[in-house]
């Protein structure tokens, strides 16, 4: 079990707890009280987290230490945007994130696609006519993620094309 405590602007509790059938272990990853707890995946070996204003993604053994990072990309003068809260993993081998669609870096507003293990970048997705470049993404673990359609009022399911 997973326990993500936000206190606001003071920070945020991560707790895990595990029953193995005949004792609870508890533990408290604690140490740094910037990081949200972001995703799990039952079939992986680990948990992402993102720095309480975005600036990284980390992913994490399942003992808390930091296996990668990713920072959001840069622009041309090495500024950089914020990666939104609404990331996680599509599947066991690929993790999602968005760069929050800001006035400051239009550019690069989007999902991006990240490998599961390492977090380098594997591409940035398109949608067909834009349909959901500055939208908030919702990973589901099966291979699938959602995003709203706040014009169209319309939720999308999408997945990785084959090839």
């Amino acid at each position: 079990m997973r326990l993500s405590i936000g206190m606001g602007q003071d920070g945020i509790l991560l707790h895990w707890a595990r029953w193995d059938g005949e004792r609870l272990t508890a533990w408290d990853l604690n140490e740094n009280l910037d990081r949200i707890l972001a995703d799990v995946h039952p079939a992986h070996a680990g948990f992402l987290t993102i720095e309480h204003y975005g600036a990284d993604l980390e992913l994490h053994a399942l003992d808390g230490d930091v296996l990668a990072t990713a920072r959001p990309p840069a622009d041309e003068f090495d500024d950089r945007p914020c990666w939104d809260y609404g990331c996680g993993f599509v599947d066991a081998d690929t993790v999602i994130v968005s760069v929050s669609d800001c006035e400051e870096f239009p550019a690069l507003a989007g999902h991006r696609l990240l490998d599961a293990r390492t977090l380098e970048e594997r591409g940035r997705v398109s949608y067909p006519d834009g349909a959901a470049d500055g939208s908030g993404v919702l990973p589901l673990g099966d291979g699938t993620w959602l995003t709203y359609d706040d014009a169209a009022q319309t939720l999308h399911r999408w997945g990785v094309a084959a090839g």
